[in-house]
């Protein structure tokens, strides 16, 4: 008899969840002879990675029938006989919780963003454990009673073997790169208007999807700006493609209004590139406090520009952050520092 732990990860999709890269290692690198892994998504199914067996990947559509929807979940989690629930959803869907709680399936959900409402909070209640990855979260969200004995923090790693620095490539411009979603919570027109007052040779990658609107306005703004030559949109880049474009790159920018605990700046650090980063959320502010990165205010834009001028002037600078900044994420945000914390908990729960 098979006596491993039966874990359903669920996420929306893997077209535009963000969180897809995270779930993946983890359903990638979790020990296998002690748990058994399944991915439960809500639609593009075509876009599930070619690794994933369809025997692994199921597909449920939740529907505007709540009450149908909680029971057809909970006959789902019978059915495969799954002994956890791990949600990546970052909505505040309650119901996969209370399928869960009439199933006797235990459910964790990994807090990822700063949003909350009555509806989080009533997933919080009716969820077993909770996971969040940005510490400031903690005080805000969860210091009540109720959750103070079901939360853990568990930051978010990256692949220190995939994520790596590379060789640069030789070139007569200094690069800036942006990787994320193209659009406002992002913030890219912040760092497009900045151009305006640094040196012509600064251009600037912008990565990512785009929301059509928002490419709209940084479209205007850029031609009527005269700065087309210098801003280049690159597209959604692969998850392992990028530290080939950090190749090109001498300083990687997140001017985002809000995030949880930002992959692309670890990424960015393990991959020996600096960083310059709002402090959004207090996640930032974490990762960078033991090196490779500087803090900017977005409602100073000219202390950004002066922080830019000055790394794009100091290439020693530049190399003591890319030093402290591929140690910082070795030593603290691995991988397999996130998988180990997370094996840990799911064995919890079967005591």
């Amino acid at each position: 008899m098979d006596k491993r732990i039966r874990i359903l990860y669920t996420i929306p999709n893997f077209k535009t969840a963000g969180s897809q890269y995270v779930l993946l290692s983890l359903f990638r690198k979790i020990d296998k002879t002690a748990f058994d892994p399944y991915i439960c998504i809500e639609k593009f199914p075509e876009t599930v990675p070619n690794d994933i067996s369809e025997k692994k990947c199921l597909v449920f559509k939740w529907t505007d029938h709540k009450f149908n929807n909680t029971l057809n979940f909970r006959k789902l989690l019978k059915n495969h006989e799954i002994d956890i629930v791990h949600s990546w959803d970052y909505k505040s869907n309650y119901f996969e919780a209370l399928a869960c709680r009439i199933a006797g399936v235990k459910y964790l959900y990994t807090k990822k963003n700063n949003a909350w409402s009555k509806r989080w909070k009533l997933k919080s209640m009716l969820a077993n454990h909770i996971a969040y990855d940005n510490p400031e979260m903690k005080s805000h969200f969860f210091s009540s009673l109720l959750f103070q004995n079901k939360i853990s923090f568990i930051p978010h790693g990256v692949d220190t073997s995939i994520f790596k620095p590379l060789e640069q490539s030789i070139r007569i411009t200094f690069n800036i790169a942006c990787i994320g979603n193209i659009g406002d919570n992002k913030n890219q027109l912040f760092i497009v208007k900045s151009l305006k007052d640094l040196p012509s040779d600064i251009h600037l990658y912008l990565y990512g999807n785009d929301e059509r609107t928002y490419r709209e306005k940084l479209n205007e703004y850029i031609n009527s700006n005269f700065l087309a030559n210098r801003v280049h949109f690159k597209g959604v880049v692969a998850n392992n493609d990028i530290p080939t474009v950090y190749k090109n790159i001498d300083l990687f920018v997140l001017p985002s209004f809000q995030e949880g605990l930002p992959v692309s700046i670890l990424e960015a650090l393990a991959c020996g590139v600096p960083v310059l980063s709002s402090d959004s959320g207090g996640g930032a502010r974490f990762l960078l406090k033991k090196g490779g990165g500087i803090l900017f205010d977005l409602e100073d834009p000219i202390g950004f520009t002066e922080h830019l001028k000055r790394l794009y002037q100091n290439p020693e600078e530049r190399i003591t952050l890319s030093s402290e900044g591929r140690k910082n994420v070795v030593a603290n945000f691995t991988l397999r520092k996130e998988v180990v914390a997370y094996q840990e908990l799911y064995a919890s729960f079967k005591k």
